[in-house]
């Protein structure tokens, strides 16, 4: 891919395409509804564009000598205002694939940008990476998306999340229906982890089928707050770790798939109920003290001579004492590494 350049430049409006893959994801009538965009027709008419848009040279859509990569809202507020002319940054590239990346590093950077926009940007540059080349795994595509785009592990982590969402979804999140934070966390704190510690059972319910049925409940606020799935279904996924646990954590997210009206709280109520979680840290430490002040005296009072007479139950004492002992032991070696 060549190097990017740039050129200003004064173009009539009416040369300018837009761009039919529009990562914004909006339409001209919702443009048009919005309030924001009077204002922006207001000051267009009485001072023109004032920040340039960015083209790119037409060579596909007859009739236009540029076709637009960033400012939507600006050329329609000249077309609007009869502007015969407005600044334009005339971005030139190799190959389409240039041209995508170059849209999606001014994407990147316009921090008024939700990120869904920068999901659409990059749902279309993978989808002309996997069409360019084979690539022998995941790992390596990814690997030159990350080079691409120049986006951290965390961005590309969530932007890779987003992609698994249609439309339908990513405009709810932009018409303020959905949470993107949701959809991260849809796919960190339950898709992931069934993909993880249930493939099988993943596969068997169908990861589309997983996807939506929790998009439907957060539209219908069954799941709430973004944290419902870290603090009420991760922690079982991280409990479940006998045949037992295990099957019951299967059948309970099973459950929660498939039934319209159960929460993330609900399915952590019956894991509990089923499997008590293991005492708060502080909690447990101050009972082993208790306990142990209770204990140590007991111990004093034994006295060897006289309990071997019982001999089953010495040993059965013995036997205790010694592994109470390995226990503590491990414990106190631990807690010298600490302290």
């Amino acid at each position: 891919m060549a190097r990017k350049k740039y050129r200003l430049v004064e173009v009539n409006p009416q040369e300018i395409a837009f761009n039919r893959e529009n990562p914004r994801g909006e339409s001209a009538a919702e443009i048009q509804r919005d309030k924001s965009f009077e204002q922006l027709k207001d000051s267009v008419a009485q001072f023109g564009v004032l920040v340039p848009i960015v083209v790119h040279e037409n060579d596909e859509r007859e009739g236009y000598n540029y076709i637009l990569v960033d400012g939507e809202r600006r050329l329609r507020a000249a077309l609007a205002t009869n502007v015969n002319e407005i600044p334009a940054h005339i971005a030139t590239t190799e190959d389409k694939m240039g041209e995508r990346v170059q849209a999606f590093h001014i994407h990147m950077l316009r921090k008024q940008w939700k990120p869904v926009a920068i999901v659409r940007s990059f749902k279309t540059i993978r989808k002309e990476l996997r069409r360019s080349k084979k690539w022998e795994s995941d790992k390596e595509l990814l690997e030159e998306l990350q080079s691409l785009t120049g986006c951290t592990d965390t961005q590309l982590e969530d932007l890779q999340r987003g992609i698994h969402y249609p439309e339908k979804v990513l405009k709810e999140i932009d018409d303020g229906k959905l949470k993107w934070s949701h959809i991260v966390q849809f796919e960190a704190s339950f898709v992931e982890q069934l993909s993880l510690h249930y493939p099988s059972f993943l596969k068997e319910l169908g990861a589309r089928k997983v996807r939506e049925s929790l998009a439907e409940k957060a539209r219908q606020k069954v799941i709430k707050p973004t944290r419902a799935l870290i603090d009420n279904m991760l922690p079982i996924f991280k409990r479940a770790k006998t045949k037992e646990e295990r099957s019951v954590a299967k059948k309970l997210f099973g459950a929660f798939i498939n039934g319209p009206d159960i929460s993330p709280e609900v399915i952590k109520m019956a894991y509990d109920k089923k499997f008590p979680p293991p005492k708060d840290q502080l909690e447990l430490a101050n009972e082993i003290i208790e306990a142990c002040d209770r204990l140590s005296p007991m111990i004093e009072q034994v006295e060897a001579g006289q309990v071997i007479a019982y001999n089953k139950k010495s040993k059965e004492l013995k036997k205790i004492l010694e592994s109470l002992k390995a226990t503590v032991n491990n414990k106190l070696r631990q807690l010298a590494r600490l302290i």
